[in-house]
C-alpha cells in the first residue's frame, strides 16, 4: 500500500481543497441514515462536513500525522460526543466491531492499494463491515492513455493553490513515471510557493504510488469479490459514465 498520507500531511490541506464532491457525499450519507465508514479519511475534508450535517461517522486511515490534523480540526468545529471518531488503521485489515449502512472511499483513495491482492483484501474488510444491504461507495479516475504515454520525467504544472495559513500561492505540477505492466504510477508532485511579489520561497516535493483501474476491470473485480453494481457514475453530478468521463463513482453492494 502507498505511504501516501505522512508525506503530504504538511501539505495536505493546502494543496487538496477540493468541495465539489461534498455535496455527493453529505447526501448519500444521509440517504443511508448513519452512521457512515470512510476509509482513507485523512485530514477530514469529508468526514467532518457529513459530521457536521448529522450523520454520525467514523474516519479510518493509516497516516497518524493526517489523524492528528483531523482531530484538531473537528475539535474546533465542537460536533456533539460521539458524532465523529477517527481511528487508526489500514484499510486492507481492520475490524471495528460494527456495521455501517454506508462505506465510503472518496477522493481516489482506493487507488493507494497498489495490487490486485490488496485490493481484493480490502473489499473483503470492507464487506465485513457492511449492514444488510449497506452499500459501498468508491470514486476513482479513469485512466488517462495520454497522461500514460508520456514521456517520462517530464514536469507539468496545471494546478495553483492560495494556502489559507499564509496567502501564498502554490504552483502544484507533477513529474510521473508509469509502469504499465503493473499500472501503477510513481507520482512525483512539485509544489512551488510564491510570496505575496510572485517570488519564488521554496520548492517541494511529494511522492506516492497509485494503481490505475480501468472500468472493466473494477466491474469485474467487484463482482469477484462478492459485490454486485447498483451504479456508475460520471462523477459527482450521478450522470451516466461514458467515453468522455474522467471520474469512477462506483456504487455496490454485498452479494
Amino acid at each position: 500500500m502507498s505511504d501516501y498520507g505522512d508525506a503530504w500531511a504538511g501539505l495536505y490541506d493546502a494543496v487538496h481543497q477540493q468541495t465539489e464532491d461534498i455535496p455527493f457525499w453529505i447526501a448519500e450519507a444521509q440517504r443511508s441514515g448513519g452512521p457512515v465508514l470512510e476509509l482513507a479519511c485523512g485530514t477530514g475534508r469529508v468526514a467532518i462536513p457529513m459530521a457536521q450535517a448529522g450523520i454520525p461517522v467514523v474516519g479510518l486511515d493509516s497516516s497518524p500525522k493526517l489523524l492528528a490534523i483531523a482531530r484538531a480540526k473537528a475539535q474546533r468545529c465542537k460536533l456533539p460526543p460521539g458524532r465523529l471518531r477517527f481511528v487508526r488503521g489500514d484499510m486492507r485489515r481492520f475490524s471495528l466491531g460494527r456495521r455501517f449502512p454506508l462505506v465510503i472511499v472518496p477522493f481516489r483513495s482506493f487507488q493507494l492499494l497498489l495490487s490486485v491482492a490488496d485490493q481484493a483484501q480490502a473489499l473483503a474488510a470492507i464487506k465485513e463491515h457492511l449492514a444488510p444491504e449497506g452499500r459501498v461507495i468508491i470514486d476513482l479516475f479513469v485512466p488517462d492513455a495520454d497522461r500514460i504515454l508520456r514521456e517520462p520525467g517530464v514536469r507539468v504544472f496545471g494546478r495553483e493553490r492560495v494556502d489559507p495559513a499564509t496567502s501564498h500561492r502554490l504552483l502544484i505540477g507533477e513529474q510521473n513515471g508509469y509502469d504499465t505492466y503493473n499500472q501503477v504510477i510513481t507520482a512525483r508532485n512539485i509544489i512551488e510557493e510564491l510570496d505575496e511579489r510572485g517570488e519564488l520561497l521554496r520548492t517541494m516535493h511529494v511522492e506516492y504510488q497509485l494503481r490505475y483501474i480501468y472500468r472493466f476491470e473494477m466491474q469485474h473485480l467487484l463482482a469477484a469479490n462478492g459485490f454486485e453494481v447498483a451504479d456508475v457514475y460520471e462523477g459527482f453530478d450521478c450522470e451516466p459514465l461514458d467515453e468522455a468521463s474522467t471520474e469512477m463513482v462506483w456504487v455496490a453492494k454485498a452479494r
